[in-house]
């Protein structure tokens, strides 16, 4: 099979990321507290502007970029669903990787660096913009014709969802998300199952 596999919200847990760090954070700089718990975007989190949002994320994206370690067995699990002869495509809307010069270059190859030292394994990797995510990877999706996409925005598996089979990881922001040929997953190994009984 043809296995498409997001990255933020996926394979690295974005969501308990950012509220570790934004919750102290926007309390002292702004005296702002949680306003949606369960939203994705620290402006729509906080109540927050868009440049508040990018002031945050200037000054911890790098740790997040570097550090954060993968989901507990994301790793072992591509490893084998490789083993078994599929083929692992990354398709991911992570932020600037799709912008040219200095800083599209400098993000791609942190997220590459990243894949490496988690040992997350992967045959392609396609990146989409982050405003147009939802038809980028349609796009991708229906190119490669993968057989299962695993992401965890409701626009990107609303939109792929007549394409592919798609898995939903569970995540604050769509736990209440249902749509037509989904399976709901909530970590690897559930995934491995998941792969195992289509």
């Amino acid at each position: 099979m043809i296995i498409g596999v997001d990255c933020d919200g996926v394979l690295v847990d974005i969501g308990s990321y950012q509220l570790k760090y934004s919750e102290p954070y926007f309390k002292k700089k702004y005296n702002k507290d949680i306003v949606n718990p369960d939203k994705f975007d620290i402006e729509q989190i906080y109540d927050c502007t868009h440049k508040e949002r990018e002031i945050f994320w200037q000054k911890y994206i790098w740790g997040y970029c570097l550090t954060e370690p993968a989901f507990k067995n994301a790793s072992e699990v591509l490893l084998k669903l490789h083993e078994e002869e599929n083929k692992i495509v990354i398709i991911t809307g992570r932020a600037h990787t799709t912008e040219q010069g200095i800083t599209g270059k400098l993000f791609r190859k942190m997220l590459t660096y990243w894949l490496k030292k988690n040992k997350i394994y992967y045959d392609e990797i396609y990146y989409c913009s982050e405003k147009e995510s939802s038809v980028d990877k349609y796009d991708i999706c229906q190119k490669l014709k993968t057989d299962v996409m695993i992401d965890d925005s409701p626009e990107n598996l609303e939109a792929i969802k007549d394409i592919s089979k798609v898995f939903c990881f569970t995540a604050a922001w769509n736990k209440n998300f249902e749509c037509e040929n989904m399976v709901r997953v909530n970590n690897w190994d559930e995934i491995y199952s998941a792969i195992h009984s289509l």
